[in-house]
């Protein structure tokens, strides 16, 4: 049975296909502006379900959904997305010699249930 990836990442799709599954990629288009004071964990899956939610509108009744998203804190600092090298270059930056979090919210929706899970996985880069 075939799936609907809700994400625009080649990244994952590259995974997914290399274990050996099939799936249409319907990117969702959601607001992914962090509320002030929400917490990381909370973001990601907030985000995450809001994906799953946002294709399922736009898709058959009979598809099962796979969203997600992965947010990186380093200290306090929440990293979305580099907007340009500039600041992929700035994070790298405040990312190098430390640790720092990586959370990934994963939803599956069914037509008959839903399925979350938030990981949390330390990292740490050297200089």
């Amino acid at each position: 049975m075939s799936f609907i990836l809700a994400s625009a990442s080649p990244r994952r799709a590259e995974l997914l296909t290399a274990a050996g599954f099939l799936f249409e990629i319907v990117p969702a288009d959601v607001d992914e502006t962090p509320l002030t004071g929400e917490p990381a964990r909370t973001y990601a899956l907030r985000v995450a379900r809001a994906k799953a939610e946002e294709v399922s509108r736009r898709s058959s009744a009979d598809r099962i959904i796979l969203a997600a998203d992965t947010v990186v804190v380093a200290g306090e600092r929440l990293m979305g997305k580099p907007v340009d090298a500039k600041d992929a270059e700035s994070m790298l930056n405040a990312l190098s010699g430390a640790a720092h979090q990586v959370h990934t919210a994963v939803v599956v929706r069914s037509p008959a249930r839903q399925a979350e899970e938030v990981v949390t996985t330390k990292v740490r880069f050297n200089r």
